[in-house]
């Protein structure tokens, strides 16, 4: 059973999730009541002989509220009046799409198709198909507790965008998902791209990139690991902006001189500077230093190896291969001076 808004109706091709729920309980309150449900003073009232019934005129029975008919071939089934649907209460989720927009009772779910707009506040999401869930709630109303878009998804806000395949809204936890191929976020200074999941806890203000996850900012800086997380603040101008990135699992920095390996890293955005922890290794051409924590600065471009803080006595270990020019003859190289060539020939 389903509701079916079609672009021939323009004014009803935009659903207020916020006042969905109300219309929703509203389709039972307003259906036509069935003859085995009448109360039973009615049913004891007509039982009754004429004889028997008051002489006391009735007062005729309220009118009952204005609504519309159902739709023929499909009983019970009530379409939104624009007035059901103009309201928007702050706070309130609005929807627009280029096709159609349905509400499936049975499944508790509202589905709408063809270049959907969701907006919410100032932020924004388009997608191909968007479907909305719903959950019956202890006083017998429904509240949305899921949402679910497919295809070309976009999310913007005024200081991001997100590109992904699919992305799912929980309410409840306030947090989106985004999955599907090429998944990256941008702000004004940073990029951050992922190969399984990019996540937006919004009440936390935290991104989380997960499998193979990637982060470049606008100073070509670059950091990887297997899961970055990435800690947002308001500036000045209200805006959220990135202020720290942290890494977990196979992190590699890459500067212009040197790279840098670990297992955790903490990358601050203000200062450019990157702390590596657990089995770091420095490389510098054919150089290593290694150790259990490194601080890379990218504003200097300056790397150095720190002893390990946890244990006394912690060293720092390094391998340095000199270059060719420095290294003394060996047996079977070039001759020393005055050494007299062997075998025949001609010679310089």
């Amino acid at each position: 059973m389903s509701i079916r808004f079609t672009k021939t109706v323009p004014a009803m091709r935009t659903l207020m999730l916020g006042g969905l729920a109300v219309a929703a309980t509203a389709l039972v309150a307003l259906a036509p009541s069935s003859r085995a449900e009448e109360p039973a003073e009615a049913k004891a009232a007509a039982g009754k002989p004429a004889a028997e019934k008051p002489t006391k005129a009735r007062k005729p029975a309220a009118a009952p509220p204005a609504q519309n008919p159902a739709i023929p071939g499909e009983p019970g089934l009530l379409p939104f009046t624009p007035a059901e649907v103009t309201a928007s209460p702050p706070g309130a989720i609005d929807i627009t799409s280029d096709e159609t927009m349905e509400w499936h009772n049975d499944q508790l779910a509202a589905v709408a198709r063809g270049h959907v707009i969701v907006t919410r506040g100032e932020d924004t999401l388009h997608c191909d198909t968007l479907v909305v869930y719903y959950r019956k709630t202890k006083d017998g109303s429904t509240e949305m507790y899921r949402m679910a878009a497919d295809g070309q998804v976009v999310m913007t806000s005024p200081s991001q965008q997100a590109f992904g395949d699919h992305s799912v809204y929980d309410v409840d936890q306030d947090v989106t998902v985004l999955t599907g191929d090429h998944l990256h976020l941008v702000t004004r200074s940073d990029t951050v791209y992922a190969r399984d999941t990019l996540e937006y806890w919004r009440q936390q203000q935290l991104l989380v990139a997960r499998g193979n996850a990637i982060a470049i900012n606008d100073k070509g800086d670059r950091i990887r690991a297997d899961v970055l997380v990435g800690i947002m603040e308001e500036n000045a101008a209200k805006q959220l902006e990135m202020t720290r990135m942290d890494a977990k699992g196979n992190v590699l920095i890459v500067t212009p001189k040197d790279v840098a390996r670990g297992t955790e890293g903490t990358y601050n955005v203000k200062t450019r500077i990157a702390i590596l922890t657990g089995d770091v290794k420095l490389t510098q051409g054919q150089n290593q230093v290694n150790g259990h924590r490194a601080e890379v600065n990218n504003a200097t471009g300056v790397s150095r190896m720190l002893p390990d803080e946890t244990v006394k006595g912690g060293r720092v270990h390094s391998v340095l291969i000199p270059k060719k020019s420095d290294q003394p003859a060996t047996p079977g190289g070039s001759n020393p001076a005055g050494a007299k060539p062997t075998g025949g020939g001609a010679q310089p």
